[in-house]
């Protein structure tokens, strides 16, 4: 018998490799699924690795010890957190460092500390800017910024005590004697941003010797570290369950002795997220593939058994055994199905793949159940019916009750889908085009035959007319033919519905990344100050067009930036402005309008006042000048003394003003509490207007300016600040805002403006000038993750502009690497199979189309060109009904899957709020999808009509 089934396979070879070629089709488009994910997780992971913070991938060990006398210092922290860090795949740091000051100050603060570290194999990190590295005793290699703010050189000599701090005296004193160390170089980071440096990254400010030097030292304890930091292919998938059972492991073992600090698990649970969104919609994406797998499956058994239907009924009248029968039926497509299955599986990578099992076994088991199904219920028709060769009808009322039981099946999960989106819920879309595709099959043979009869009612029915009819009854007639138009509705609709999704979700990311990033190319930049900023990065691109300073206003407490700080005149040229928003030109100039008044500058060595004290009931009131050096220096506050009673003269110092500055404020130190009024009068004040506290006033005389200063208990009550700025500091927001803090979290008076989006803060901060926010500033002015952003068109000479004005580059971030990111997070991930799943619809509806005119018979053609159908018409009929086919698959296709974009579309996870999609790319992609079905259906129509 198996060998009478082998002689069946090879007469038929033909069919029986086309059922073996689409049960690979599907069995590979079943496992489309599972590889994608496996796809889809390396590259989370990969992504989510390299944009994590270095908290987040580093491990980071530390612990205070003490010292066991001399330069002595215990090995507990080595010994335990040595052995502690076993982390699958990472590579360790060791350092050490402790405080010392200079030998000289006996008694030292805390700004007069320096830091002595050891860093395990520095000197393979770093490139020398002058003299050599670390090579015996006593050397200590500094870092370029150190060297400028000591002054040192390479061979310069000091010497450094190991220090600690004296309670009763309040100051640091020497733990022991001092050690002689001699500058041997300049170096400076080969890479700054190399994991071997840990969180920081760079070399640290400080005097950087090796070990044997270290242990010179007398000192009373040392901070220790080991820094863990991972090699490639450290965090894969395949090693995410170990760094989590050694997370989990290590955080049990913390102590106080070593202490772990790491952010490594949340880098896991990030990971972990993305993952499960990939999940939540790819195996739903793949059912509409599914469903046309098996229904071709079905289509090419049902052709090849078709062709044998004389034989079984031959066989039938014989007296066969019914199991004998069936076995007969049905082995040849089992043998079909099942090598059909194998190679799929092989082809897509089964073995390979994480997870492939389960869907290759729906899809198999699928098949095999679709192909006995059809085969043993072909062979079970009556015997007549298989002499005859006349196809075997289902009862009308069981499709009817099929139909309405899928178009109930897609309006409950619709409805569920908008109650509490996930879970089968995600079926929805599929349900729903499915439902149109049954309604298609079930409406194109009604109007088809409506069309056939019209064309031949008429008068005079030409060539084409006559084969258009001919195509129409034909669609009308033959089962196969509303099977077809129901597959192919599902096909283009699946394309449809999984183009739209991915145009929208693109779109979105496309505004999500401009509004994120903020321009083209954003530089995280090292300014000393928001001037030296401003300053630099106008010296560098003079005309405007290519460059903006910007620094964020941090007033959240998870680290957010509450606000942006821009130099707003640059914003029309630089930054990726929001649609839909103001015009950048208008926001530019509500920004920035002119001022008033000029700021006040002070130029000189000395600052000098003329005051007069009339009021004054305390000898404690001390007169400040805050003053912001115009070249980058931070700000600072120099004093000129204490008020006395009647007219003075009162000098500060300003050595930083050699160059310029600006008068930031003057301050009349009040104790904080309420008290008895204070009145001076200013003579030749370096402003004619100037702004105070509450309360206070300003009032102009022959002689200066007298202030009325009553002592409250409210901050800043003394401030005096010249007005050569706006009277109050224009804001964009996208919130309401009832105050505005500046620089330095000072509330100041604010002009606010409204709007939906705006670059970088997006829907949740504000935009300021930064050159107006910093006069209104309460701090040193220190340009803190100070950035430049770029525009698209800025030449590539301009970061070698900001680098020749004093500006180290950091770091460096574009608007397409932010897309990248957010396209890589796990619903983008997932929401894009849908579009992979689409087009293997298609393919599959194509291989329908094909199987459809391999099983067509001609034979009704033949009987009509007997009776005089011309040659010319009759050709004419097979390419009509696939281009009719195709054709009413487009329309019925577009408006299913409109209706399920409309029904569920804006519920899914990942298409939330994205609204109507941009019809170019999925127009262009169902366009070409269908004319890819055509030619498909016309070639394989064409050759079968050869044959």
């Amino acid at each position: 018998m198996i060998g009478l089934v082998f002689a069946m396979l090879w007469s038929r070879r033909g069919r029986a490799a086309a059922v073996m070629l689409l049960t690979a089709l599907a069995t590979a488009g079943a496992l489309a699924a599972p590889v994608y994910l496996a796809r889809a997780d390396d590259r989370i992971v990969r992504t989510e690795t390299a944009s994590a913070a270095p908290s987040e991938r580093t491990v980071l060990i530390t612990g205070e010890v003490q010292s066991s006398g001399g330069g002595r210092m215990a090995n507990t922290f080595q010994s335990l957190a040595g052995g502690w860090l076993d982390t699958p795949g990472y590579a360790t740091v060791f350092s050490a460092q402790f405080a010392a000051q200079p030998a000289e100050i006996p008694r030292a603060s805390a700004s007069q500390l320096s830091t002595v570290l050891f860093r395990e194999g520095i000197c393979e990190h770093v490139r020398v800017v002058a003299g050599r590295c670390l090579m015996g005793t006593g050397d200590t290699v500094l870092t370029g910024r150190t060297a400028d703010r000591l002054g040192m050189h390479p061979g310069d000599a000091v010497a450094l005590s190991g220090s600690r701090y004296d309670t009763d005296l309040k100051r640091y004193v020497a733990a022991g004697p001092p050690t002689a160390l001699t500058v041997v170089g300049i170096v400076e980071p080969r890479d700054a941003t190399e994991p071997y440096w840990g969180r920081a990254g760079g070399a640290r400010d400080a005097f950087h010797v090796d070990r044997r030097t270290l242990d010179t030292f007398a000192r009373p304890s040392e901070l220790q570290s080991y820094d863990a930091y991972p090699l490639p292919g450290a965090i894969t998938v395949e090693t995410l369950p170990a760094l989590r059972e050694w997370v989990v492991d290590a955080q049990r073992r913390s102590t106080d002795e070593a202490r772990l600090n790491t952010d490594l698990d949340v880098l896991l649970d990030r990971i972990a997220e993305r993952r499960t969104e990939v999940r939540a919609a790819v195996p739903f994406a793949v059912a509409p593939v599914l469903l046309l797998a098996w229904a071709v499956i079905t289509l090419a058994v049902s052709t090849v058994i078709r062709v044998r239907r004389f034989e079984h009924g031959v066989i039938a009248l014989r007296g066969v055994a019914r199991p004998v029968r069936w076995w007969l039926a049905t082995g040849e497509t089992l043998l079909s199905v099942l090598t059909g299955a194998l190679l799929g599986f092989t082809a897509a990578g089964g073995w390979q793949t994480r997870g492939a099992w389960p869907y290759a076994a729906v899809a198999v088991l699928g098949a095999l159940a679709v192909a006995v199904t059809v085969a043993l219920r072909t062979v079970s028709a009556p015997v007549s019916s298989l002499l005859r060769q006349v196809d075997r009808h289902t009862a009308r009322w069981r499709g009817l009750a099929l139909e309405g039981v899928l178009v109930v099946a897609a309006a409950v999960a619709v409805a569920q889908v908008r109650g509490r989106p996930g879970g089968v819920a995600l079926l929805a879309p599929a349900l729903v085009m499915l439902a149109g595709a049954v309604l298609a099959g079930r409406a194109g043979p009604i109007l088809s035959g409506l069309f056939a009869g019209r064309a031949l009612r008429r008068r005079s029915v030409g060539r084409v007319r006559l084969a258009a009819a001919l195509a129409g009854f034909r669609l009308a007639r033959r089962p196969v033919g509303a099977r077809l138009l129901a597959l192919l509705t599902l096909a283009v609709g699946s394309l449809a519905f999984a183009a739209a999704a991915t145009s929208a979700v693109d779109q979105r990311q496309r505004d999500q990344a401009d509004l994120d990033t903020g321009a083209p190319v954003v530089l995280t930049v090292d300014a000393t100050s928001r001037t030296q900023l401003l300053r630099a990065v106008r010296a560098a691109d003079p005309d405007g067009r290519s460059a903006m300073a910007a620094v964020p206003i941090r007033l959240a407490e998870n680290g957010e930036p509450g606000a942006v700080a821009v130099d707003a005149a640059r914003l029309p040229a630089v930054a990726l402005w929001p649609a839909g928003a103001a015009p950048v030109v208008e926001v530019a100039a509500q920004l920035h309008p002119p001022l008033a008044a000029p700021p006040v500058m002070h130029t000189g060595a000395t600052l000098s006042l003329d005051v007069t004290a009339a009021t004054l009931e305390r000898t404690d009131i001390v007169l400040d000048a805050t003053v912001a050096p115009l070249d980058g220096q931070p700000t600072a506050t120099v004093e000129l003394g204490t008020l006395l009673r009647g007219r003075q003269s009162y000098t500060a110092e300003t050595p930083m003003c050699t160059r310029g500055c600006r008068l930031v404020q003057l301050t009349v130190r009040l104790p904080p509490y309420v008290g008895p009024t204070i009145v001076v009068t200013l003579h030749a004040p370096p402003a004619a207007q100037w702004r105070t506290a509450p309360g206070a006033t300003a009032t102009t005389g022959a002689d200066g300016i007298t202030f009325t200063l009553p002592m409250t208990s409210q901050p800043a009550a003394g401030v005096l600040r010249p007005a050569g700025g706006p009277d109050q500091l224009p804001v964009l927001t996208t919130m309401p805002l009832d105050t505005f803090k500046t620089f330095g979290g000072k509330e100041v008076p604010a002009t606010v403006s409204t709007a939906t989006r705006l670059p970088r803060v997006g829907t949740t901060g504000a935009l300021v000038d930064l050159e107006y926010a910093d006069l209104f500033a309460a701090d040193d002015g220190r340009a803190e993750n100070a950035e430049v952003w770029l525009s698209a068109t800025a030449p590539p000479t301009i970061v070698d502009a900001l680098r020749a004005q004093g500006l180290t580059v950091t770091g460096r971030r574009t608007v397409a690497e932010t897309r990248a990111g957010i396209a890589a997070g796990g619903t983008a991930l997932g929401l894009r199979f849908y579009l992979f799943a689409g087009l293997l619809s298609v393919a599959l509806g194509a291989a329908g189309l094909a199987v459809a005119a391999i099983g067509t018979s001609s034979a009704d053609l033949r009987a009509l060109r007997v009776q005089g159908l011309r040659r010319s018409a009759a050709t004419l009929v097979e390419p009509l009904v696939v281009v009719a086919l195709v054709a009413a698959a487009g329309l019925a296709g577009v408006l299913s899957a409109a209706v399920a974009w409309v029904a569920v579309g804006g519920t899914l996870p990942g298409l939330s709020g994205t609204g109507p999609p941009p019809l170019a790319t999925p127009a262009a992609t169902v366009a070409g999808a269908l004319l890819v079905l055509a030619v498909a259906g016309l070639a394989a129509q064409t050759t079968a009509g050869r044959r």
